[in-house]
């Protein structure tokens, strides 16, 4: 049988889903690699045990249906590997794009005297830019009013080398005499399935360390934190195939990143935004061919790079939504996700919950906010705080939704919703109402996995994978019913005051 093997690696799973190359769903297999928290805020996963379920699934698909016309990858974003380049050997375990353990490294590279040089001029620029536009217009001038927001983070895999480097016995001297190999997710899989030490576009521009404008690695944020150019993979676009996969003789025919395979579903034109909800809530929209310049919590990132074309995004998120859910179900205040829509034919109180488990992400960027329940009486059933989660879910949304529009200036109609918790038709139409936008739910919701099939499509016959994209089908539209402005409003109120608590 003809079919395409995706490989989806997620965070808590590993899936290979069968595509027909007509884009029927045939197979879906999957496994949960062991999560490991050596500490409070550490979070590894054993990169050998990732492998070696990839190979276990590869083999149960290809048992099943025969040799694919190819695979493609698909992953997870910004979680680090270092390993022997000689022996393949990891040097440490993989470090995951949750891992705090960097947050004093965070704070030290982000005050050196460079990030905040480069910081004060992004602001006269970006100043300087309101009375003349033509400033942000320009490759050069858009990257320098950028470099006002520029900052290191706790999911920069650049962080994480520096981390290794410092306090892992070995690795220092290992990476200094070009012994070592870096590399995200993608990298690590494919240097283990075809034997290159490559990484795409997408993956890189998550980083810390990819330069979006000049698609190349930063030469100052290698100086700056101590990085070799000598353990950094090299690039390879999008559109064209890796190499062979050892042991199984057919070729790995592309990787793009998950929160971008996913808008590659969505659509492949300027202002196309899709939304996944799924542990968080990754809200991205094509911007064209040029990069934005960033602007609190909005850095550029690339969404699809060819050999001819990059396209480029802007992405905002919430840090926890599904993982919110997950937690109320933990707490006993659900059995399962069948509750949310019972809890909405509950006409009880009304209670604000601002989901910050983790943060709040997107246009506030402040770690140190916690989570709230505001308006609980006596009266309160667990019917109104799940139908208070699900509302502060789909407000955090429209929150990004407009602060992207107003960087941006491109006015969103309509944002395709994937991801597990989209099955909610409650979610979805409360976004559709505190946005102000048509919202489509696709009829596969693993937007990653359908979007790397597609990608995957278009490589194997050889077209161009922007020409070639194809609409994908809807099962679900949520029309904006109304605006509901004094909730709204006390939403504001509430969150500003949760600021000023922190």
């Amino acid at each position: 049988m003809s079919y395409f093997l995706v490989l989806d690696v997620g965070t808590t799973n590993v899936k290979a889903l069968a595509f027909s190359k007509e884009g029927n769903l045939l197979e879906s297999l999957e496994e949960k690699p062991k999560m490991l928290y050596p500490q409070h805020g550490w979070v590894e996963e054993d990169p050998i045990e990732v492998i070696e379920i990839i190979y276990r699934l590869i083999g149960k698909v290809e048992g099943k249906y025969g040799k694919p016309l190819g695979l493609v990858l698909t992953n997870q974003r910004s979680s680090t590997i270092l390993w022997d380049r000689g022996s393949g050997e990891p040097l440490y375990n993989m470090i995951t794009w949750q891992d705090t353990r960097t947050n004093e490294l965070v704070e030290q590279f982000s005050s050196q005297f460079m990030v905040r040089l480069g910081n004060a001029l992004g602001k006269t620029l970006r100043l300087l830019s309101k009375p003349l536009p033509f400033i942000k217009r320009t490759k050069k001038g858009a990257y320098l009013v950028t470099l006002a927001y520029i900052s290191f983070g706790t999911t920069h895999s650049s962080m994480h080398i520096r981390w290794l480097m410092d306090n892992v016995e070995g690795v220092k001297s290992a990476v200094q005499r070009k012994e070592a190999f870096f590399g995200t997710l993608d990298s690590w899989i494919v240097w283990n399935l075809t034997g290159k030490h490559v990484t795409d576009y997408t993956n890189a521009s998550a980083t810390g360390i990819f330069d979006p404008f000049y698609l190349k690695w930063s030469d100052n944020i290698m100086k700056i934190v101590g990085i070799p150019r000598s353990i950094l993979p090299r690039f390879v676009p999008n559109d064209s195939p890796i190499g062979e996969v050892k042991d199984y003789d057919v070729p790995l025919l592309t990787t793009i990143a998950d929160q971008q395979a996913s808008l590659y579903m969505a659509g492949v034109s300027k202002g196309t935004a899709k939304m996944t909800n799924g542990t968080g809530t990754f809200i991205d929209l094509n911007v064209g061919e040029r990069p934005y310049p960033g602007n609190r919590g909005l850095y550029p990132m690339v969404a699809l790079g060819t050999r001819n074309k990059t396209l480029y995004l802007l992405e905002g998120s919430v840090f926890t939504s599904g993982s919110a859910v997950d937690w109320l179900i933990s707490v006993g205040l659900m059995g399962d996700y069948s509750e949310i829509s019972k809890a909405f034919d509950h006409k009880g109180e009304e209670v604000i919950f601002i989901p910050a488990l983790s943060g709040l992400g997107t246009p506030h960027i402040k770690p140190e906010v916690k989570g709230a329940i505001f308006g609980i009486t006596r009266g309160t059933k667990r019917e109104d705080i799940i139908r208070g989660l699900i509302t502060g879910i789909a407000m955090r949304c429209g929150e990004i939704i407009e602060f992207i529009e107003n960087i941006s200036g491109i006015r969103l109609s309509t944002i395709v919703a994937d991801g597990g918790l989209s099955k909610s038709d409650e979610l979805l139409q409360l976004i559709a109402d505190f946005s102000g936008k048509e919202i489509l739910r696709p009829i596969y919701l693993n937007g990653s996995a359908y979007g790397a099939y597609m990608l995957a499509k278009a490589v194997y016959e050889k077209k161009d994978v922007i020409t070639a994209w194809e609409q994908p089908m809807f099962d679900g539209k949520f029309a904006p019913r109304r605006e509901n402005k004094n909730l709204k409003e006390e939403w504001k109120r509430r969150i500003t005051k949760l600021i000023e608590m922190s």
